[in-house]
């Protein structure tokens, strides 16, 4: 405790010497965090063509600092591998298995694994397992929840084995300039 009062009063220095200028009351009230708390049983989810999601925190809860979903994703399920320029993802796999695919390697990861993607890494993830993997994923920074909003909204109208669903989501990416990019078909393999 005393180690980190005298950090706070002294100043912080970084690995060259330089001393950082600790943030002022202005500057630390904007960055501040806002406190969310969700009973999540009061949520609905919504079906999309890999099973359900559930928008448990929102950019607009967050400002735009993190978001976070539940998803279930239903056996034989999965991503193209594509990355995101300014976004990260953490899994966090509470049923079921997740599998992804980072680099040319392709990992099963069970309940209670956690798999952080950072920004600018090719992945691709999906469920080749039986039963449906429970899934909470945060995105930091938000922004990129909204895709899995418009999946739902556009699964309500057409479902994914329509040969115009890839295309339409494509679409609805440019559009809404989803952080997102395209790379490569993936195929899960059981």
């Amino acid at each position: 405790m005393l180690a980190a009062a005298a950090i706070v009063f002294v100043g912080l220095q970084t690995a060259d010497g330089q001393a950082v200028k600790p943030l002022s009351n202005a500057d630390a009230e904007k960055t501040k965090l806002k406190t969310v708390a969700v009973n999540t049983r009061d949520l609905q989810s919504f079906p999309y063509d890999a099973g359900s999601v559930k928008f448990i925190v929102s950019s607009t809860d967050t400002d735009g600092a993190w978001s976070l979903v539940e998803i279930i994703e239903l056996p034989g399920y999965h991503t193209n591998l594509h990355r995101h320029n300014h976004t990260s993802e953490a899994f966090y796999v509470l049923e079921g298995v997740l599998t992804v695919r980072l680099n040319d390697k392709t990992v099963d990861y069970p309940a209670g694994s956690y798999v952080l993607i950072p920004p600018g890494t090719p992945h691709a993830q999906g469920n080749r397992g039986t039963v449906p993997a429970k899934l909470l994923l945060t995105m930091t920074p938000a922004g990129f929840e909204i895709s899995f909003r418009d999946r739902a909204e556009l699964f309500k109208t057409m479902k994914a084995d329509d040969p115009n669903y890839k295309k339409k989501r494509k679409e609805n990416a440019a559009k809404e300039s989803y952080d997102v990019e395209f790379l490569e078909d993936w195929d899960l393999k059981k």
